[in-house]
């Protein structure tokens, strides 16, 4: 039996939301613009006495009805409440944390991995509950098998590692595919695996790494092996429904494939080069293109729904889901965009003019939308920001 609670895709809710609290019975229109409530400037005091800005490159962890956790590039991590005025406990880790934390619902906590390896499971009030080190830099966002408890991390230097959730212990280890560059001196050829793995129906986890996907049981035994022939740097999506996994590679094919046999099924062809990470809303797949443009795919069909310009992630950020089941992207204009799910239709758009002095507004990561009405985004310039949904009903 599939465990019904298994993450899809690179910013799943169920990796960024821990549900600390239940909404008061509050519900929150979804589908109309979300506005600034909070903010904060993450900076580093220099020898000199002058301030520098402190990039925020993982989208936070939020905590319905308290606030979230968010994970800086000086390795810093902090649970601060919805305001993002009040910090609830720091911590600090060795190096910069790039890649998203991931939320350990059945343990209320938190693993965050950083770029030199390091792994650590913090508890809600900032206590280590373990530590773990890959030995090598982690960029894409882990994932976990939730029936066998086993969290997932693809890390540069072609490897792939599972740890206990519970202890940390490692549970398996091993080599993945190389890129076909690395053995004529690609100089990035170290900087793969850089896709999220996906959990798939099946309780394996798929892996991209290099033009390959390699499906492993959770003892990282291998399940089956495909070679797509081009890079795959946009993180996998489990159709759980379908029995199918995801993959978009560099040159613009959408390629489904049996995630119990690795054999294709079909594929879509986008016209564009792909590094930003799809999402799944229902039978939805919205992925989009290096050129800007954002694509409904029906997961059963194999067929195009919609196609909006303009409404593709930001670099390499991914797109994500509303608790409406819509879909929310920060777009190349450095604003988080919704999008209806159906038809791709435009729903709004956030807005962080704020009047501040040498304020840079543009956002760079995939937001976190929480059920409490709150998302939180943040920016390369060290810019952290809570917006609040507009409730159902507003108070009178």
């Amino acid at each position: 039996m599939p465990p019904i609670d298994a993450p899809a895709f690179r910013h799943d809710p169920r990796k960024t939301v821990l549900g600390l609290r239940k909404p008061t019975g509050s519900t929150f229109r979804w589908d109309d613009e979300p506005v600034v409530c909070g903010h904060r400037h993450f900076t580093h005091p220099r020898k000199d006495g002058q301030r520098i800005s402190v990039p925020v490159c993982a989208t936070p962890v939020a905590v319905t009805g308290l606030g979230a956790v968010f994970a800086t590039y000086d390795g810093r991590v902090r649970l601060w409440d919805s305001s993002l005025e009040k910090p609830y406990w720091e911590h600090r880790l060795d190096n910069a944390v790039y890649a998203s934390p991931v939320a350990d619902p059945a343990r209320q906590a938190v693993v965050v991995a950083t770029t030199s390896g390091l792994l650590r499971s913090l508890d809600l009030r900032g206590r280590t509950r373990w530590s773990a080190n890959v030995d090598a830099p982690v960029y894409a966002t882990p994932t976990t098998v939730p029936g066998t408890d086993v969290l997932v991390i693809a890390a540069f230097g072609s490897r792939c590692v599972g740890l206990s959730l519970d202890t940390g212990a490692k549970v398996f280890e091993r080599e993945l595919p190389r890129p076909w560059h690395a053995q004529w001196g690609g100089s990035a050829a170290h900087r793969d695996p850089y896709a999220s793995p996906a959990t798939l129906d099946t309780a394996d986890v798929a892996v991209g790494c290099a033009e390959h996907v390699v499906c492993l049981a959770p003892d990282g035994t291998q399940r089956w092996r495909r070679d797509l022939g081009a890079s795959v740097r946009a993180s996998l999506v489990a159709v759980h429904a379908e029995g199918a996994l995801v993959v978009v590679t560099v040159d613009g094919r959408c390629t489904f494939l049996d995630s119990r046999t690795g054999q294709e099924r079909g594929t879509v062809v986008l016209g564009g080069k792909v590094v930003g990470s799809p999402a799944l809303s229902g039978t939805v797949l919205a992925v989009g293109t290096q050129d800007g443009v954002g694509f409904g795919v029906d997961v059963r069909t194999h067929e195009v729904c919609w196609r909006v310009p303009g409404a593709a992630p930001r670099d390499h950020s991914s797109y994500t889901l509303t608790p409406g089941g819509d879909f929310a992207v920060t777009t190349a204009r450095g604003n988080v965009v919704g999008l209806d799910r159906d038809d791709g239709r435009f729903l709004w758009e956030t807005s962080q003019l704020l009047g501040l002095a040498g304020h840079d507004p543009a956002l760079d990561i995939t937001p976190v939308v929480a059920p409490d009405g709150n998302m939180y985004c943040g920016s390369y310039s060290g810019m952290a920001y809570r917006f609040r949904f507009r409730p159902r009903q507003d108070p009178t």
